[in-house]
């Protein structure tokens, strides 16, 4: 069952410039067996395209990096190991965390792998 958050009072984001200013819808499509590495572009649904991703080849984090439409580095996703459930963070150029995702399901098995105390 999905959850629908209220939405926020004030805008949150990093880059001013893509803060939404009402509902937008991204379009996504991402090119698998692609010999670029996984490269693909986010678009707006009129086809304007915001943002550049480019996957890196035979990777082991799956390192994908983020960059707007003028070439500037915004962000790189990647996947973290050594977490019982898949873990994916975004990190800016400098190194510095901003957010990280964990997997759910993964959770959720865990836990039901876990014994009981008695």
């Amino acid at each position: 069952m999905a959850v629908q958050l209220a939405p926020l009072q004030h805008p949150l984001g990093i880059w001013n410039q893509f803060l939404a200013r009402q509902s937008e819808t991204l379009v996504l499509r991402e090119k698998v067996m692609s010999l670029t590495g996984d490269s693909f572009d986010i678009k707006m649904q009129n086809g304007q395209p915001i943002f550049k991703i480019q996957g890196k080849v035979m990777s082991i984090s799956g390192r994908k990096s983020v960059y707007d439409m003028g070439g500037n580095h915004l962000f790189d996703i990647v996947k973290e190991h050594l977490h019982i459930h898949a873990t994916y963070a975004a990190v800016d150029p400098s190194g510095r965390k901003l957010l990280e995702v964990k997997s759910s399901f993964a959770r959720k098995f865990y836990h039901q792998l876990q014994p009981y105390s008695l």
